[in-house]
């Protein structure tokens, strides 16, 4: 996968994840936070469609569908996704980032979640490879990441729209 960035300069992902719907996720060379060398870069591709960059309020939006539909196993699922956040490591090193192996995007692990795929616009797998990346690059670059426990726990705690949204567009304070 590849991108031109703002200044027309072409990136090439050194990681892709090809998803059984076909979107291709891919993983770049960042250049922000507390750790530069680290950081990671996310884009995706749907079939068709131009490369796009996920942000909080996509998935978070769409958790809020599927809740909509199917409230329990959706709940189910993000206690899932906050498992992840609780075990989830920065990259250590250049060798980890290079190779960028998720440990809970597997189809064992998403299986039980897989009926939730037909509510919203993502698929259970789509999200957990996004949510896993994501939340490895704020835990490795970012000093206090704090984007993704806010989010997971205004879902789960059945607050209104708004927090969610509020919690899922905030920037942090510099």
């Amino acid at each position: 996968m590849r991108f031109k960035d703002k200044n027309g300069k072409e990136h090439e992902a050194f990681k892709e994840f090809h998803l059984s719907n076909n979107v291709v996720i891919g993983v770049f060379q960042g250049s922000k936070g507390s750790n530069p060398d680290l950081d990671i870069l996310i884009k995706y591709q749907e079939p068709g469609k131009r490369v796009r960059t996920p942000k909080h309020i996509h998935w978070a939006i769409d958790l809020l569908i599927k809740k909509e539909h199917n409230k329990g196993l959706t709940s189910d699922f993000v206690k899932f996704l906050v498992g992840m956040w609780d075990q989830i490591e920065p990259f250590q090193n250049k060798y980890e980032q290079q190779k960028c192996e998720l440990k809970f995007a597997t189809s064992s692990n998403l299986s039980q979640f897989g009926p939730l795929s037909q509510y919203g616009e993502y698929s259970v797998e789509f999200i957990v490879h996004i949510i896993e990346l994501m939340m490895i690059m704020e835990k490795t670059g970012l000093d206090r990441a704090f984007m993704f426990k806010g989010v997971l726990d205004a879902i789960l705690e059945d607050k209104d729209i708004f927090t969610v949204v509020s919690k899922a567009t905030q920037t942090r304070c510099k």
